[in-house]
């Protein structure tokens, strides 16, 4: 009686409770992998199709291929927030660029007098 429960208290069961953590950890490194890549298939197909210059056309609803058709909104989805994300921060990077600009000149003054 004493044997058992030192089996199912001591050292086996904790080995077996650490290689159940040590396969959690490895699926789970694995699932943010599997995520990783399928992420990055994903902004290609979208940063492809943005850069074909011509927004795609909007995507029709087909029932019959649902798996396809999801892709395909999904995609079309992807390219339109990346077009209207372009169009908003543009002004944005424009004023940083002007502002890049000028303290660069106002670097380049500065040292041309320190030197003098």
């Amino acid at each position: 009686m004493e044997s058992n429960r030192v089996w199912a208290f001591g050292g086996e069961g904790k080995s077996a409770v650490a290689m159940n953590a040590n396969l959690l950890a490895i699926l789970d490194g694995l699932s943010n992998l599997a995520l990783l890549v399928l992420t990055a298939i994903y902004a290609s197909f979208v940063l492809g199709n943005y850069r074909a210059g011509d927004p795609p056309p909007r995507p029709r609803l087909d029932l019959r291929d649902p798996l396809h058709c999801a892709g395909q909104w999904t995609v079309w989805l992807g390219v339109e927030a990346l077009a209207i994300t372009a169009r908003v921060t543009s002004p944005f990077f424009g004023i940083l660029s002007e502002a890049s600009a000028d303290v660069g000149e106002w670097v380049l003054a500065r040292r041309h007098h320190e030197s003098h």
